[in-house]
């Protein structure tokens, strides 16, 4: 309990410091991020390594950052391949998918929770509901998707108002989840899959009504920067993939984390459980390296002019187009340490907010990085015309996990991923 005595030896010693009737007199009138900012917030948009990539994209008032980010990189594939001044892949194609995927994967979850004599008071099922449909993902999980259903322009299968704004539509897909469930409870052993093909006939309905519906076939017409008009007619989103983008994201990718407790090694190979939001493809394997590899494997990837697609909290503060650790100078206005490594900030779970973003660049001077370049997809209103300014520190403490091309990982991280995977609880997982 907190004693009243103790609250009475706070305030007198506050009293006592003088600084802090100065202090509470300026803090009273102003924005704290105005009294940290500094030159080292004001810092220029020049590069020495840079991947010339085009107009950012905007994922509105969705989570999708996970889908844009990857297609903005593949569809710099098809500008190169067409000749094009720019062009876009359709975000909302995968989130069609991805709608009814996840859904069908959460309904096949809760039924075996059932098989397995799991009722509502147990963890999983509880937080299953609890959480319900989102829209957040993974680079894996939209590796899986493309590999699935290929992929259009976004002029075949534009936005809609709902596929940008995500709110409405998450929240009755999962008081539908919720219903599945109670229903669940009610039935005959046997009679699930049936119950099943009700809710996603029900899921299909809403959302090819706020989506529409893919096209199984479509032409695809271009007109090249020399003014050549060109068609590709009767093509299917799998055969438009293989031909202008032909990457196979599950195989020559990898996603890499860095991080260390007792339960979790460096140089291993960990596969989160429950991370596939699509049935019959594996959970997410992540290769967990030290920083030092995890910051050179970045640069590695950029000096072979690929971008580098990474997860990041956005907890720590944006100014001017920077992201920049701010939260230490937070900390000095109170003459209180507030500074944490990566390292301890992923094991007291303080990477919230998670966003996925890619790198096209970055700026180094006598062998140590200063600054990158990173491509949102929050529009260009925003950053300079949509691209930001991420500092070496911000990155070292809010960067959590990459993405790397294999032929970019040295002979020893190769035989680690031939080792098998160690399955890490999702209640565990860090990173």
């Amino acid at each position: 309990m907190l004693k009243e005595e103790n609250i009475k030896k706070y305030k007198k010693k506050y009293e006592n410091n003088k600084q802090n009737k100065i202090m509470q007199r300026m803090l009273n009138k102003v924005q704290l991020v105005d009294l940290i900012q500094d030159s080292d917030t004001k810092i220029t948009n020049e590069f020495n390594i840079e991947i010339k990539t085009h107009r950012v994209t905007d994922q509105k008032a969705s989570a999708r950052c996970w889908s844009f980010a990857e297609l903005n990189i593949l569809r710099e594939k098809v500008i190169e391949k067409c000749n094009l001044d720019n062009f876009e892949l359709s975000g909302s194609y995968i989130s069609f998918y991805d709608r009814l995927e996840r859904f069908n994967m959460l309904l096949e979850r809760l039924i075996s929770y059932k098989e397995n004599g799991k009722d509502l008071y147990d963890r999983d099922v509880s937080s299953l509901l609890e959480i319900g449909i989102t829209d957040g993902g993974s680079f894996t999980q939209l590796a899986n998707l493309i590999k699935k259903y290929g992929i259009v322009p976004n002029d075949i299968f534009p936005e809609t108002f709902q596929s940008s704004n995500a709110y409405e539509i998450n929240q009755i897909l999962s008081r539908l989840l919720r219903k599945f469930y109670l229903e669940l409870q009610e039935i005959n052993n046997g009679e699930e899959n049936k119950l099943k093909d009700k809710y996603m006939q029900q899921v299909y309905t809403i959302v090819a009504t706020v989506y529409g519906i893919p096209k199984e076939t479509f032409d695809f017409e271009y007109t090249d920067k020399k003014g050549t008009y060109h068609i590709d007619k009767n093509m299917t989103p799998k055969e438009f993939y293989d031909k202008y983008i032909n990457i196979d994201l599950q195989k020559e990718y990898i996603e890499i984390t860095t991080y260390s407790d007792e339960k979790i090694k460096l140089n291993k190979l960990y596969q989160l459980e429950a991370s596939s939001k699509i049935s019959g493809e594996e959970d997410t394997t992540i290769l967990n390296l030290s920083s030092k590899d995890f910051q050179s494997l970045i640069i590695k990837q950029l000096k072979s002019n690929e971008p580098v697609y990474f997860y990041c909290s956005t907890t720590s503060k944006r100014i001017d187009g920077i992201w920049v650790d701010l939260i230490e100078r937070y900390g000095e206005m109170f003459d209180i340490d507030l500074n944490l490594d990566r390292n301890s900030i992923l094991k007291t779970n303080g990477i919230t907010n998670c966003h996925a973003m890619i790198i096209t660049g970055a700026h180094i001077i006598d062998d140590k990085v200063v600054k990158y370049k990173v491509e949102n997809s929050w529009g260009s209103k925003y950053g300079n015309n949509g691209y930001y300014i991420a500092t070496d520190d911000w990155l070292k403490k809010y960067v959590y996990r990459i993405v790397i091309n294999k032929k970019n990982l040295n002979k020893n991280q190769l035989e680690i991923l031939k080792q098998g995977s160690i399955k890490v609880d999702k209640y565990d997982a860090k990173f």
